[in-house]
């Protein structure tokens, strides 16, 4: 029933369509849903999620809503092509790409973002040149980078979705990104 909690397209098109993610800090023990907007239809609890990924953390019944172990920064994946309904909740990933970050190479170590599960955030390592900054969110159900890629303007993340190149964001060499997904907000500093 949040904007904030809205669920994110895939760019790109074609067998993209259909795959959607979030990052967002979920609570130990606390149970949770998947819905279209206003609980409407779709409205998947656990017992209507027909395949969990096999490498997402434990996902269980906690009165017919889903609920993981540890408290934490995720990322969840919902593919619902071919008539399924497949959940992955893995911890997040998100890289910087580009001339800020050193290149143009995917899910480069050095370019991954730490998480500060105190202050349920992400944080970027320092931008290594000036340029135009950008991310994305990293799982093994999203093709290629480009496909779930966002970015901070202002103080406010927006999504690519299934829209083409989001418009150019500078960065100068030495400042980091920080993101907090649960309210969509972010700063670079």
């Amino acid at each position: 029933t949040k904007a904030a909690a809205e669920m994110h397209k895939l760019a790109g098109g074609g067998n993209n369509i259909g795959i959607f993610w979030k990052i967002l800090h979920l609570e130990a023990g606390k149970g949770f849903k998947l819905s279209n907007a206003n609980w409407g239809n779709t409205n998947l609890g656990f017992g209507e999620i027909t395949e969990f990924d096999p490498n997402s953390v434990t996902v269980t019944d906690n009165g017919g809503n889903l609920s993981i172990a540890t408290s934490g920064i995720y990322t969840i994946v919902l593919d619902l092509r071919n008539k399924t309904k497949k959940l992955s909740v893995v911890p997040a990933k998100v890289y910087g790409m580009g001339d800020t970050f050193g290149g143009w190479d995917k899910d480069v170590a050095a370019n991954l973002f730490t998480a500060d599960q105190a202050n349920k955030v992400l944080i970027s390592p320092a931008l290594s040149a000036s340029g135009n900054v950008r991310m994305y969110v990293s799982h093994s159900w999203i093709p290629d980078w480009w496909n779930s890629e966002f970015n901070v303007f202002g103080t406010n993340i927006e999504y690519r979705n299934d829209g083409g190149d989001q418009a150019a964001v500078p960065g100068t060499a030495g400042q980091k990104v920080t993101l907090h997904f649960d309210d969509n907000t972010g700063s670079i500093k």
